[in-house]
């Protein structure tokens, strides 16, 4: 067997193979002589048909068998002697079996590309000081405010910051484009609306019907609207003024809470813990950029492909030209962090214990999924990978050097 590297990518193995004659002759005469036995011929008993008749008659049936005999046989041995891994199956280019019975195919098949894993132990990370926690919790204590709201009907048209209880449908080309919207509550003049929007609902009074139509332009951020005309039309049940209620002890024992105080110090145990979360996913987002940044190597094809369909499931974006000319980029640097990551682990033995695996199934369980569809994700590889991936970051945050 003669075999010739072309390599066009790093992550890429494509593999000329030749193979000589009197290797693809006797694959061809074993096979013969394996179905002689069993095969049945007019004229002859069951397997008496001399050799030339079953070539005769079954010979290029036998010269397919043994091609692809062949081809399994040699893909092993290339990589085992190379000691390669693919990641992909390999994909056979149409072979070629010539008169004199030499064989030659090309075989392609992806890999992990060999690179140098840079220092890891010791990454210069920055830690964020919390800032605005005044402001947080203001702002979270209008949203309860906001939360107990009470509403009280207006005999007038709507103003700007009334709210209209409203019944919509959804039209485009005259059809509808989505589920009717019933008993929704709609602040006239917010900016969540669009302008269309607030101009047809100030001045409407109960029982009016109303229409916006709204062109969506290509550069929407909302993909799914881009490039869309859609017609609200609203059905306005009633006008209502909000009414927000005093902050006091009476408001927190609503929510529950002995009193205002117990409140305040609820919220602003909330605000330290989503703080600290903060803070700690910028760190990760420091290794990250750290290590994507020192490593130059370009990732596998079927890891990119793999992490840019994630990142569309992640994002509830249809895949489009638009789509991966936006997220191709960031699909690659996510799929080679990966393999940097799974390299760590493999030089640092970084591995999940039955026990560890068991309270991440736990958590499945604890958010209401049923144990026997968590069960199989025991043994789940993707699932492993992540439980690894979380493990090596949280490894590497504590060998950071933080300041």
């Amino acid at each position: 067997m003669e075999i010739k590297f072309k390599d066009s990518k790093p992550w890429l193995k494509e593999i000329e193979v030749t193979i000589d004659p009197e290797t693809v002759k006797n694959k061809i005469e074993k096979i013969t002589a394996s179905y002689a036995h069993k095969t049945q011929i007019p004229g002859f008993r069951k397997g008496m048909a001399p050799q030339p008749i079953l070539q005769k008659r079954y010979g290029a049936t036998f010269e397919a068998m043994a091609v692809d005999e062949i081809i399994d046989e040699s893909y092993k041995e290339i990589i085992e002697t190379n000691k390669l891994q693919p990641i992909t199956q390999a994909k056979v280019n149409d072979y070629v079996l010539s008169d004199d019975k030499t064989l030659k195919f090309e075989l392609s098949f992806e890999i992990i590309p060999d690179f140098e894993l840079k220092n890891y132990v010791g990454i210069k990370v920055k830690k964020q000081e919390p800032t605005g926690f005044d402001e947080e919790f203001d702002k979270r204590v209008k949203s309860l405010q906001e939360r107990c709201a009470t509403f009280t009907t207006l005999n007038r048209p709507a103003e700007n910051d009334d709210y209209i209880l409203s019944d919509y449908d959804i039209l485009e080309n005259d059809k509808p484009a989505g589920k009717k919207q019933n008993g929704v509550m709609i602040q006239v003049g917010s900016d969540k609306n669009m302008p269309e929007v607030n101009q047809v609902l100030v001045g409407a009074k109960s029982g009016d019907e109303k229409s916006a139509t709204i062109i969506f332009k290509s550069d929407y951020p909302e993909p799914s609207l881009a490039n869309r005309t859609l017609t609200y039309k609203f059905l306005v049940r009633d006008v209502k003024e909000r009414n927000l209620p005093q902050i006091d002890d009476t408001f927190a024992s609503d929510l529950g809470f002995k009193d205002l105080n117990e409140l305040r110090n609820q919220i602003n145990e909330e605000i330290i813990q989503d703080r600290a979360k903060i803070i700690d996913e910028d760190l990760k987002n420091q290794i990250y950029r750290y290590l994507t940044k020192e490593h130059a190597f370009e990732p596998p094809n079927v890891f990119v492909e793999q992490s840019y369909h994630e990142m569309l499931s992640e994002f509830n974006i249809n895949d489009s030209e638009e789509a991966k000319q936006k997220l191709i980029s960031h699909a690659q640097e996510r799929a080679k962090f990966d393999i940097i990551v799974n390299r760590i682990a493999e030089k640092e033995s970084i591995m999940p214990t039955p026990e560890q695996i068991n309270q991440e199934l736990q958590k499945f369980i604890a958010a209401g999924v049923k144990p026997e569809q968590v069960e199989p994700l025991r043994t789940n590889p993707n699932f492993i990978g992540r439980i690894v991936k979380n493990m090596v970051i949280d490894w590497l945050l504590q060998k950071a050097e933080i300041s």
